[in-house]
């Protein structure tokens, strides 16, 4: 009995011990606060992130425990930023013809295209009142950090020129109207400026030339190292398969072969013709096609202050000519070198003749010779016209 008692009061004892031992029962846990513990006491996986400098990193997501789901966060999207698209620079030389004032207003209307410099060469223009001019309507229109460049007033060799009466209209600026006619603007050498921009480029430059080509020979003269930093020249000029237009101004001449733009300094064009450039020439056999009207300047006229000018002055074309349709030489080319694709192009050794006579400026095909020419002669006509609706009508 007694040894019963004994053993009855050690049970009693053990069990006491192991109640005291136990710990209390847990409460439920409320629903979100195990992860939320959870979290605060497990250290998050370090992530390598991906993230470009144009993006905003995800913030990572909480890890998951044997002992409960992570809820996730809610996560920012990516925050993905586009850079501004690079923008060709471009050295714009003409020789004050209407149409490339025109070009010109349309490359300033192009988002895609920085021009950096403007040259006023020997042709249509007397470069030393046309280059003023320009200067004036840059100033009128808010655009004060191009500089100028005023060309020689004659031609490397020969004494072929415009009629007087044509370089007098542009003396006059084609009717348009002359803002800040009191003002004269700084300028540089045409040739010089042309040589020191592609210098101190951080990239290629691309060159458009829509008047003779003076002032770019001059410029391969001074350092023919220019070459290494010029993307391509594009051209207006020349006549391959089809004929000249000097008789369109001289209506007794019996050259009825080459193009005005080459004709006015044929050694000009031979030198930049032979200098190793990327050169990419739209000559008559391309803007013969092309032809535009009022109802394409009245599309031109729904954009800005640069869009309004290219419109006036081919408003202003078609009714002194009275007709309902105009070539767009230089502008159509301004088109072609921002977007190339628009016109089929075809190499080609050409040859430009300089020795006076009937044949003087012709641009001639010399076959089994290497390319030195890229000649546009597949233009998308219906293409090119409504581009230029397009960055015309949608400039600011």
């Amino acid at each position: 009995m007694k040894t019963n008692l004994t053993v009855a009061l050690l049970v009693i004892a053990l069990l006491s011990v192991a109640c005291q031992a136990a710990p209390p029962t847990p409460s439920p846990t409320p629903p979100g606060q195990l992860e939320t513990r959870v979290a605060t006491v497990l250290p998050v996986p370090a992530r390598t992130s991906t993230a470009t400098a144009t993006e905003t990193a995800v913030p990572p997501t909480p890890t998951a425990t044997s002992t409960g789901t992570a809820a996730p966060p809610t996560e920012t999207p990516p925050v993905v930023t586009t850079p501004p698209p690079k923008r060709t620079p471009v050295i714009f030389d003409d020789d004050g013809s209407a149409d490339g004032t025109t070009a010109l207003f349309y490359l300033l209307s192009h988002p895609d295209v920085a021009v950096e410099a403007i040259g006023i060469s020997y042709g249509e223009a007397h470069p030393a009142v046309y280059v003023q001019h320009i200067g004036r309507t840059l100033d009128e229109l808010g655009i004060r950090d191009i500089p100028l460049g005023e060309g020689q007033d004659a031609p490397l060799a020969g004494s072929n020129a415009f009629p007087e009466a044509l370089r007098q209209l542009a003396n006059n600026f084609w009717g348009l109207p002359i803002p800040n006619a009191d003002q004269t603007y700084p300028t540089h050498d045409a040739s010089e400026l042309m040589v020191s921009i592609v210098g101190q480029s951080p990239e290629p430059v691309t060159i458009f030339v829509s008047g003779p080509c003076t002032n770019l020979a001059q410029a391969l003269r001074l350092d023919p190292g220019i070459r290494d930093n010029t993307a391509a020249v594009y051209i207006m000029g020349g006549a391959v398969y089809v004929p000249g237009n000097i008789d369109d101004l001289l209506p007794d001449s019996d050259n009825t072969v080459a193009e005005w733009n080459i004709y006015a300094d044929p050694q000009a064009a031979k030198e930049v013709f032979e200098s190793g450039l990327d050169i990419y020439l739209v000559p008559l056999d391309a803007t013969n096609q092309v032809m535009i009207g009022k109802e394409d300047t009245r599309q031109w006229h729904l954009g800005g202050a640069t869009a309004d000018l290219a419109a006036d002055i081919y408003d202003l074309r078609l009714s002194s000519w009275g007709v309902e349709s105009a070539a767009i030489w230089d502008l159509m080319t301004a088109a072609i070198m921002v977007k190339p694709d628009l016109c089929v192009f075809q190499p080609l050794h050409l040859e430009v003749i300089t020795d006076e006579g009937i044949t003087e400026g012709q641009t001639v095909i010399v076959p089994n010779e290497e390319p030195n020419i890229y000649a546009c002669l597949g233009p998308d006509v219906n293409l090119i016209k409504q581009t230029l609706i397009d960055v015309f009508s949608s400039s600011q």
